[in-house]
Order: C-alpha cells, then structure tokens, then sequence
C-alpha cells in the first residue's frame, strides 16, 4: 500500500476506530451506573435525569416507606451515609471533592476515547482516498521523453555525427 517499506493497514484503522467509539460508550455507561448506584445509597447526584431534565429522587413505595422509618430516625432520613458528626462531615467533604472530581475526569476520559474512535475513523478515510488516488496516478500512461523505451520511433534516416 505504502511506499518505501511503510503500509497502512486501512481496514484495521477503520475497526479499531469503532473499537474506540465503543469502549468510549461503554465506558460512559458504566459511569452512569456507578452514579445511579452511589445516588441509590444517598451518596451522590443521579448519573441519569428524569424525562423533563428535573433530577428527582424516584418515589419509594409504601412498604419502601414504611421500612425507611422503621429503620432510620426521622430526623436523619435524609443524612449521607455517613452521617452528622464531625467525623462524618469531614469524610463527606473529602468523599464529595474526589467523587465530584472522578465524575468528572470519567466523562471526559469516554469523550476523548470517542473523539480518538472517530478520528481513527476518519485516518483510514483519508488514507483509503489517498490510496485511491496514488493508484490512479500510478495507472495512468504518461510518457516519459527521457526513457528510450518509452515508445518506439522508427528511425527513417541516419545521418554521419558531426565533427569539429
């Protein structure tokens, strides 16, 4: 494909630029996930928002009710997991500065791996088409004046050299 030794394998950019894409998705997904999950225990915002952009607690049922207030005080119902106490707001300072900043660093790592799956993508495009045109120019019939087997002249008359 390549000239001088050096070949593009235009096919493998193109899967793997998919692959990229898709670990990309996957990985957002499982953020999401984590969020929801973190979110389910009272640890942190939702990863997903209800129709209408509004981030509401989905509603409990009434036996989910019911074992709530069996098992927490009420006052308490909505703490963190880890509680009121000074150890348990120290922590939540700490927990919530690195889990804000994983969230975010999560989100942009599946961007990038996304934006690096189109780009392979469109690499292998670009390399196809160039490939395409140096083919093209390769087949094409271009005399060369300098090369004497370029075409063949017959030769109809000959004259002495010149000397001086």
């Amino acid at each position: 494909m390549g000239a001088g030794g050096f070949q593009t394998e235009v096919e493998s950019l193109k899967a793997e630029g998919t692959n990229f894409v898709k670990l990309g998705e996957d990985f957002q997904a499982s953020v999401v996930r984590l969020m929801d999950g973190l979110s389910a225990l009272g640890a942190g915002p939702p990863g997903t928002q209800a129709p209408g952009g509004d981030q509401k607690e989905p509603e409990k049922s009434f036996g989910q009710q019911f074992m709530s207030g069996l098992t927490t005080f009420d006052s308490k119902a909505d703490m963190p997991p880890w509680g009121d106490d000074d150890i348990g707001e120290k922590f939540g300072v700490v927990y919530e500065g690195v889990r804000d900043g994983m969230y975010e660093s999560m989100g942009h790592l599946s961007s990038k791996l996304q934006e690096i799956g189109k780009a392979l993508n469109s690499m292998s495009k670009n390399y196809a088409e160039g490939e395409d045109f140096s083919d093209s120019l390769i087949k094409q019939h271009v005399p060369n004046p300098q090369d004497p087997n370029a075409s063949v002249k017959l030769i109809s008359h000959l004259e002495k050299p010149k000397t001086h």
